[in-house]
């Protein structure tokens, strides 16, 4: 199958390409004019350059293809998250990428939700339960996605919603709490933390990719398949500490773990249901926790 991939240099966007060519198919990779990511693309993928703003024309470009999944958006770091006007301008260029996609011919459209949607909640993290994002970012990504229900009726394409947790790896930012933490650990260094106290779940990218994927070949094959969310997360749910003391001991550190040196403005504790997910594509994680933590830590001492 062909798949078209916007936001193709990201983390999640290029472990999707370096799975969808490891098994035979091929892809056109949708980039920013210039990005500094063009590099990590692999060969044999077609690159099409294009702003957010000029996804509407992308038909032009492409002529042909099967799946759409849009990993683009702006204002996703911490300090654009609550600019509402980026984030409501991120409602637009989706909703006319879905008109392109139609016009290319492709089967399904996906959108990366987000765990935000949700918003803050003690109770178990299930794809039908009603959602209160606190965010600019939640509340744009929940507006798609109503509105993308909507109009993949309309354009007779099939939707998924992926509603995306904690997706780390060796590739990952390093200011987030595992690559910076470990970062630290292995130095020996303070780790000064939240009071880590809620719930909490990782999911490795490799792993999150393949349950993209395999929800995209159970929407092509279901014929009464319409618009679905589904998480993407992973089976291990643990309070946070337990995590980050994990972590101290893979990586034998010496270093003093501070925790309540952070307030979050609001404590978001996380319990992902996957059965839903897990139903449709067969498949959750090949990879643990420690696994993972293991990995990055080689990486780390290799460079």
């Amino acid at each position: 199958m062909k798949y078209v991939i916007t936001g193709a240099t990201s983390f999640i966007g290029l472990e999707l390409i370096n799975l969808l060519l490891s098994q035979g198919h091929s892809v056109v990779a949708v980039c920013r004019p210039n990005s500094k990511g063009l590099s990590s693309i692999p060969q044999g993928v077609e690159i099409v350059a294009s702003e957010m703003s000029g996804y509407r024309n992308l038909h032009k470009n492409i002529t042909s293809a099967d799946v759409f999944i849009n990993l683009a958006w702006c204002g996703t770091r911490h300090d654009g998250r609550n600019i509402a006007d980026v984030q409501k301008e991120n409602i637009s260029y989706t909703l006319t990428t879905m008109f392109a996609a139609e016009k290319i011919g492709c089967k399904v459209f996906v959108e990366s939700g987000s765990q935000a949607e949700y918003g803050s909640t003690t109770l178990p993290q299930t794809e039908n339960m009603p959602c209160y994002p606190f965010s600019e970012y939640g509340k744009a990504k929940l507006e798609v996605k109503e509105k993308a229900f909507e109009l993949s009726e309309q354009l007779d394409i099939k939707y998924i919603h992926l509603r995306i947790f904690s997706i780390y790896g060796e590739n990952d930012h390093p200011w987030t709490l595992v690559m910076s933490a470990i970062e630290k650990m292995l130095k020996n260094e303070k780790v000064e933390l939240s009071p880590c106290t809620q719930n909490w779940n990782f999911v490795y990218v490799k792993d999150a990719v393949r349950q993209i994927v395999g929800l995209c070949e159970y929407a092509i094959k279901t014929s009464n398949y319409k618009h679905e969310v589904y998480n993407i997360a992973s089976k291990d749910t643990r309070v946070l500490k337990e995590f980050v003391e994990e972590m101290k001991q893979i990586s034998t550190s010496e270093s003093e773990l501070n925790y309540g040196a952070m307030i979050p403005q609001n404590l978001v504790s996380i319990q992902p249901q996957v059965s839903k997910t897990d139903s449709a594509t067969g498949f959750i994680s090949n990879y643990s926790f420690e696994e993972v933590v293991n990995l990055i830590i080689d990486k780390k001492k290799s460079i």
